[in-house]
């Protein structure tokens, strides 16, 4: 399907061991053993059209354990795409003929 603009993500993590409790044998389970902690991510916005959108590698690490990456992530991908929204006026205005306009201004749904 073509589309406008295509946004590739990834993100690295590390894992961190969980500490839990021996669960019952008897009921089904999921044994949690590692959690998945986002260290850093790249994201690459392509446009159909070259000429349109200059596309640009992102990249972020984290600075710290605390950093949360994840927001980080969604608040940067935000700001390009208010970017791409400022400098990409997709609307045209309508062209109307005169027998359009006559039939416009006499619809009524």
């Amino acid at each position: 399907m073509r589309v406008p603009f295509v946004v590739y993500a990834d993100f690295e993590a590390f894992t961190k061991p969980i500490d839990n409790c021996q669960p019952n044998p008897e009921n089904s389970y999921t044994m949690s053993y590692q959690k998945h902690v986002a260290s850093s991510f790249t994201f690459y916005i392509k446009c159909f059209e070259d000429s349109i959108y200059d596309s640009k590698l992102v990249t972020y690490t984290a600075v710290n354990e605390n950093d949360d990456v994840a927001q980080k992530f969604v608040d940067m991908l935000e700001e390009e795409v208010k970017k791409i929204y400022d400098q990409v006026n997709f609307n045209k205005p309508m062209i109307l003929t005169d027998e359009d306009k006559e039939v416009f201004e006499n619809s009524t749904n």
